[in-house]
């Protein structure tokens, strides 16, 4: 079945199911996932599958690979939290176009800074808000409707289908490593994503990082008795935001031409002291720093540890009690797809179904879409809303931001399907 022909079936679909939709992104809003602890969301998705008689796969992250690595150890309480795998209908052991959508979502710290609860998930005004309603169960719930969609208009497709939810992608993205050893072939994955329903095909990555300073704490009455850590991290930030501004200025690529700088560095969390009337004995600061599209992580990290060692030359106390660098991550790196890539086309056939024109952009964001292309797999990032909106008060994604996500997802399959019947794909 063609795009052409498939195409009113799909929109039909989704639009008779729009309050299913809501009411789905509602109830898995309400089942709260912080990174972590994820399984309060695994009913849902089992209630959804199990009504229409299709698979979902549990996938214990304890029992992987992954789970003896450096970051597997990091991640707590491992064997109680799983990826699930739900097929369209049942896999047939053919090559698998995975759907990737995290279903973890980031604390919540600024409580009293939100209209309603962050776990109510209030529909209101054409729109859900609540932790997690954009970044990334509107993206979950536009995955699992284009596969109704598609049941809908009786689409048969010529590979298998899966919609992989995974864990921790808002921490190690160990859900994703852990789900590349399964033992299906990906032929592609689309990874779900807030984007404003564009299609991204360049994606800088990032590499995560904390810095410590030890100093020497004396009363405050006697400042020049001590060593004041944090006003010597201060030192070290600014630094780095130099270095952030010189990277801004010098680094480009041409889908990220828009945006201020296709690889920010951003400090987002600054600690120091304990104690108003000692100067601070030990200081920290942990952020982020971007990397661009074919740009080895090993080079930005090299630059970042010759601004902490520079700094400390500079300073007789750091000079015998340098920084301390920790990576907190492996480093994610950037990666892009050729827009003639028969995934990329099929991506622009379903934007194209909703009389919306092609448009490819970059992301400066780090996701698990750096881990899959880096394993091999041809990859786009693609779905509902805005990604300004994530990790803030009053989170939230529009209705009809999903729904309109659904109808170019499943057309999107469907269009694939042709390209991978007639040979394009490789």
């Amino acid at each position: 079945m063609s795009v052409t022909t498939a195409g009113k079936a799909i929109s039909a679909s989704v639009a008779s199911r729009a309050g299913e939709m809501t009411d789905l992104l509602v109830e898995l809003v309400r089942a709260p996932t912080v990174s972590g602890d994820e399984p309060a969301a695994e009913p849902v998705f089992a209630s959804w599958f199990a009504e229409r008689g299709w698979q979902l796969d549990r996938q214990i992250l304890a029992g992987t690979a992954m789970a003896e690595s450096a970051r597997g150890a990091a991640e707590p309480r491992l064997a109680a939290r799983a990826n699930l795998t739900g097929w369209y209908g049942r896999p047939c052991g053919r090559p698998v176009l995975s759907v990737n959508a995290h279903y973890d979502v980031v604390p919540v710290i600024d409580e009293e800074d939100w209209t309603d609860p962050p776990f109510a998930g209030t529909a209101r005004g054409g729109a859900v808000f609540g932790r997690g309603a954009v970044d990334n169960k509107g993206g979950c719930v536009a995955a699992l409707f284009a596969l109704q969609a598609l049941a809908d208009a009786g689409v048969e497709l010529p590979f298998d289908v899966a919609v992989e939810f995974v864990a921790a992608e808002e921490t190690t993205g160990v859900g994703t490593v852990a789900s590349l050893e399964q033992p299906w072939p990906r032929l592609a994955a689309i990874v779900m994503e807030p984007t404003q329903n564009a299609v991204v095909t360049a994606n800088s990555g990032a590499v995560f990082f904390t810095v410590g300073i030890d100093g020497r704490a004396v009363h405050t009455s006697v400042p020049w008795r001590g060593e004041d850590a944090l006003r010597k991290l201060v030192a070290v930030y600014e630094a780095l935001h130099r270095f952030g501004d010189e990277r801004a200025a010098s680094c480009s690529h041409p889908l990220m031409t828009h945006l201020p700088s296709p690889v920010p560095l951003v400090v987002g969390k600054f600690q120091g002291g304990g104690w108003r009337a000692a100067l601070p004995a030990h200081a920290t600061m942990s952020g982020r720093v971007g990397v661009l599209p074919g740009e080895p992580v090993s080079a930005v990290k090299e630059a970042v540890e010759g601004i902490l060692a520079e700094v400390a030359d500079g300073d007789e106390w750091l000079r015998a009690n340098p920084p301390k660098l920790t990576w907190d991550n492996d480093g994610l790196s950037g990666w892009e797809m050729p827009l003639e890539h028969p995934l990329v086309e099929a991506m622009s056939a379903g934007r194209g179904s909703v009389g919306l024109p092609a448009r490819f952009e970059g992301l400066t964001t780090g996701c698990d879409a750096g881990t899959l292309r880096r394993a091999g797999v041809p990859v786009v990032v693609f779905g509902p809303g805005d990604l300004a909106r994530a990790h803030s008060p009053n989170e939230y994604v529009l209705e009809t931001e999903v729904t309109e996500a659904a109808v170019i997802l499943a057309n999107a399959l469907v269009a694939a399907g042709e390209r991978f019947v007639a040979g394009d794909w490789s």
